[in-house]
């Protein structure tokens, strides 16, 4: 192959990349594409990954088809590698998790869709001959794409195939425990009840082992096990239910009196995708119509489903404040918290451990509607005022409000204890 390129082209390219100050990213691209001619072995993977890099460069933000052919020309420059090179999978993957990606921003998602089950097809192959083997987040993109396009149950099935692969690595790491909630969500949405359940007590077992072993904030613990108590609930496993409750009680009267002192990067998202969990029933799609996966961060969706969910906010709020709800309240109470439930995710996706601030004042006023309800007709009003004094009490206790957190989750607890 050397003898169809031009060496001084070859030796410019060498000479660019052993200089003294560093390529530029183009210039790099340029060297590669040389070099790649005479031994593609050696420089295809550093084509690929330098095309990436030039590809995230600021100046194509304002040219997202000139970033599309950067990404696609990654993408060939590993396809080009042999198939017997062990690396060929390795730098496919990364080649092609970002066109995926640009590809769901260009409203491309049929495209998208079809590399991210390329690229599961890929780690799964390469998971069977090495355990270790370093494939990224290829599983998992398929598996919420799956989740957005509401086919639950095949999402359901990888989660655990994932949650297999993360396990032995759950001391190590907080990747297991998130890979189990992902799997909780799916089996739930999928009407998997007693999948679901495991999954939801595994996650619960790992946060306790977790805190034990490398000391992590008590905080995840009381997530992991609202949601647990939640889900029993809405099982009709009342006692085992009321069982979790007093756990999850017990722990945050504890940090009203001493705190939480390791909140930890995690808490945020990790409240939102569980508080995501706790509202998902209202926010079902349409068929046809995608919705998030929302066991995963909010970040974490496809751009395309993730700005829709968003853009409607404008729409929930003025539907809550329709006057054709004045005579319906516990509509509005329910139109109310898909508000409060969406613009909770928005705010921790935007603003992190400030997110409370713009939202509290929701969770406040859902407590007060619920409040109106109830009093109007204590009944039907019950579930609804505890549901929102859950809703606030996890918000408080996400913000590391404890000492305001704890009164609304006792008076939650009584009216729940009150209705069975």
């Amino acid at each position: 192959m050397s003898g169809d390129v031009d060496q001084d082209a070859v030796l410019r390219a060498r000479n660019v990349l052993l200089s003294s100050g560093r390529p530029t990213p183009r210039e790099a691209v340029e060297a590669y594409r040389v070099l790649a001619r005479v031994s593609p072995a050696t420089y295809l993977p550093r084509l690929s990954r330098a095309l990436v890099d030039l590809g995230y460069g600021d100046v194509f933000d304002e040219l997202p088809q000139a970033r599309l052919a950067l990404f696609e020309e990654a993408a060939e420059a590993a396809y080009a590698l042999d198939g017997s090179d062990p690396m060929r999978t390795e730098v496919l993957l990364k080649a092609l998790e970002p066109l995926q990606h640009h590809l769901f921003v260009l409203g491309r998602r049929a495209e998208g869709l079809a590399l991210r089950e390329e690229m599961a097809g890929l780690a799964r192959r390469a998971l069977d001959t090495d355990p270790d083997a370093p494939v990224g987040d290829a599983l998992e993109l398929w598996a919420r794409a799956l989740a957005e396009e509401g086919r639950h149950r095949e999402a359901a099935e990888l989660h655990e195939e994932i949650v297999r692969h993360a396990r032995p690595y759950g001391s190590r790491s907080g990747g297991a425990a998130w890979a189990v909630l992902e799997w909780m969500a799916e089996a739930e949405a999928a009407g998997m009840r007693d999948m679901a359940e495991a999954a939801a007590r595994e996650l619960v077992e790992m946060e306790q082992s977790e805190f034990s072993a490398r000391g992590t904030t008590r905080s995840l613990l009381f997530f992991a096990l609202l949601r647990l108590a939640e889900l029993l609930d809405g099982y009709g496993e009342f006692e085992a239910a009321s069982a979790a409750y007093d756990e999850v009680g017990e722990l945050l009267a504890g940090f009203a009196a001493s705190g939480d002192l390791s909140p930890g990067a995690y808490l945020y998202p990790y409240w939102a995708v569980l508080f995501g969990l706790s509202g998902r029933a209202p926010e079902l799609p349409a068929p046809g119509r995608c919705a998030p996966a929302f066991g995963a961060e909010i970040g974490k969706t496809t751009p395309d489903v993730r700005e829709r969910y968003f853009a409607e906010l404008p729409a929930l709020r003025a539907a809550v404040d329709a006057p054709a709800l004045d005579a319906d309240l516990a509509e509005r109470v329910l139109a109310h918290r898909r508000l409060t439930v969406r613009s909770a995710l928005h705010a921790v996706h935007r603003r992190g451990y400030l997110f409370l601030e713009p939202v509290l004042p929701l969770f406040e006023e859902g407590v007060a509607l619920a409040r109106r309800l109830y009093a109007a007709d204590a009944a039907a009003g019950s579930a609804q005022l505890a549901r929102a004094l859950f809703d606030r009490a996890s918000a408080l206790a996400a913000g590391q409000r404890f000492a305001e957190a704890h009164p609304d989750f006792q008076e939650a607890l009584a009216l729940r204890a009150a209705q069975r």
